[in-house]
């Protein structure tokens, strides 16, 4: 029996003095850290991107719409494609695009002269008053502006985890432009 205590004494001195194992055992530990904060990292980028794209989107269809004095529905359907476009790569299957002629009157305030989005209605009733930035509120007047938003899914998502419903980005982008020929941009039959 003393011979066996013995045996079990040595073996125990040789395993807590034995350090072959410790680098896989601390990979193990720290690998899944690691793996988390690198995919989290690729989806904040990935997000990132498709916010500038989308802000990209929002300036260039704008841009192009203040670029006439007189434009209809089907130029305004077209700019859907052209926000598409630019969105490219990214799947922009749910854009929402709209679009509004705003006239700024001389008391500073700003009221629809006409307005469009993307399934044809028309989102703001003519001569509604909107609140616009103050500094852009400038007597005697006319503004466009572009609104767009997309829903952003994220990529990488852990699907298994339960009780977590973190899947979709609402991102929504505004901007507005002044005409650059004539007092004002009309849209024939909107």
């Amino acid at each position: 029996m003393t011979g066996f205590l013995t045996e079990l004494r040595q073996t125990i001195r040789k395993l807590r003095g034995d350090r072959t194992g410790v680098g896989a055992v601390e990979f193990a530990l720290v690998a899944p850290v690691l793996i988390v904060l690198y995919m989290g990292s690729l989806e904040v980028s990935i997000a990132m991107s498709v916010n500038k794209k989308l802000s990209r989107a929002a300036s260039t269809v704008a841009d192009l719409v203040t670029q006439d004095e007189s434009i209809n529905k089907p130029f305004l359907e077209s700019m859907l494609n052209v926000a598409e476009s630019v969105m490219t790569p990214f799947q922009s299957d749910g854009l929402k695009l709209k679009i509004t002629g705003i006239e700024i009157n001389g008391a500073g305030v700003g009221k629809v002269t006409w307005s469009w989005q993307e399934d044809g209605t028309k989102p703001y009733a003519i001569n509604s008053t909107q609140t616009l930035p103050q500094d852009l509120a400038i007597p005697n007047t006319f503004l466009v502006r572009t609104e767009i938003a997309f829903d952003h899914d994220l990529m990488l998502f852990m699907s298994g985890l339960k009780g977590v419903d973190f899947r979709t980005i609402h991102m929504t982008k505004t901007y507005h432009l002044r005409q650059r020929i004539g007092d004002s941009v009309v849209c024939e039959k909107c």
